[in-house]
């Protein structure tokens, strides 16, 4: 059987596997799928490269100078101030190129080391309470546009827990913010004792960055699945007029005849949708089918509703 060497590198100790796998009755299969993927080039062309970035880190390279592109500048200047030949000037056009300078400011970057993203500090009153894989500190850009999360008080706990993530919103975008997770903090400010209304006006008001403190809900609810129901409506709706909707501002207005596209139907009270042809495309509550309903029963019940009709049916 053949032996490496110490110097033999990855991609020829899997040649040399390749080669030593022999035919084997009892496990066929097995044999042929190690054949298959040694073989692979692609697994092969990635041994190599892992060799030579190995070979690159064992000589510890060291930068020569941590400020090339500020070296550069001060020849550029030289240059410009006295008369230049054929030569210089040929120097001059060189080192002003873009693609040039761009790389130096890379080569800068990298010696220097100050390529890791700036992430955003802790807030000063940090809660060490909590342990440290239970609370997560998120942060979230929105303009003038909603979060996009409905809140509500855990009747048990009191805690402030996420209700819902509207499609298409900041948090539902960030990835960052779930279902049943456990608001502590905006920006700083404690929200425990605060009642939801005033906590979605803290976050109304809030523009630019915003940070959170949040517990992760024990199990994160999966992500809302993309649905392809559309409903054509049959009434005018006004969020701002209806004192059910759990947040005003996350209700959708609609007008009779409208084609909506509905993405989430997991509350059974409050839907999630779009109106088809909106260039806004953060979803928005609308109220279901089997509630609308209800509510039209009761106004007849009650002789609040003259010409009763279907609210909305799937086209």
């Amino acid at each position: 059987m053949p032996v490496l060497s110490e110097d033999s590198g990855l991609h020829e100790t899997l040649a040399l596997l390749t080669s030593q796998l022999r035919p084997d009755s009892n496990h066929k299969e097995e044999m042929g799928f190690l054949r298959d993927v040694f073989s692979e080039k692609s697994l092969s062309y990635l041994m190599k490269i892992h060799e030579k970035l190995r070979h690159y880190e064992r000589q510890s390279p060291t930068p020569v100078l941590h400020s090339a592109a500020g070296l550069v500048e001060d020849v550029i200047e030289e240059l410009q101030t006295a008369p230049v030949n054929n030569e210089e000037k040929e120097l001059l056009q060189l080192l002003s190129t873009p693609h040039l300078r761009a790389m130096l400011v890379v080569h800068d970057t990298v010696a220097q080391k100050n390529f890791d993203p700036v992430l955003p500090p802790l807030p000063d009153n940090f809660d060490d309470d909590f342990d440290e894989e239970s609370v997560k500190i998120v942060r979230l850009v929105k303009n003038k546009e909603p979060l996009g999360a409905t809140i509500r008080r855990d009747e048990h706990t009191g805690a402030v827990i996420v209700a819902r993530i509207m499609r298409g919103g900041a948090a539902d975008r960030s990835g960052l913010v779930h279902v049943g997770d456990e608001l502590r903090e905006v920006n700083g400010i404690a929200v425990l004792h605060k009642r939801p209304e005033e906590i979605s006006q803290i976050l109304a008001q809030s523009q630019g960055s915003i940070i959170l403190k949040i517990i992760p809900a024990i199990k994160e609810e999966d992500r809302l699945k993309d649905s392809k129901v559309f409903m054509r409506a049959l009434f005018c709706y006004n969020p701002k007029e209806d004192r059910a909707i759990p947040c005003q501002e996350a209700g959708l207005p609609f007008k009779k005849q409208h084609i909506l596209e509905v993405v989430s139907q997991d509350d059974p009270t409050w839907w999630q949708a779009k109106r088809v042809g909106d260039t806004n495309l953060r979803a928005g509550l609308i109220p279901s089918k089997q509630f609308q309903e209800r509510r039209l029963s009761y106004r007849r019940t009650v002789g609040t509703l003259q010409n009763p009709k279907t609210v909305k049916k799937p086209l």
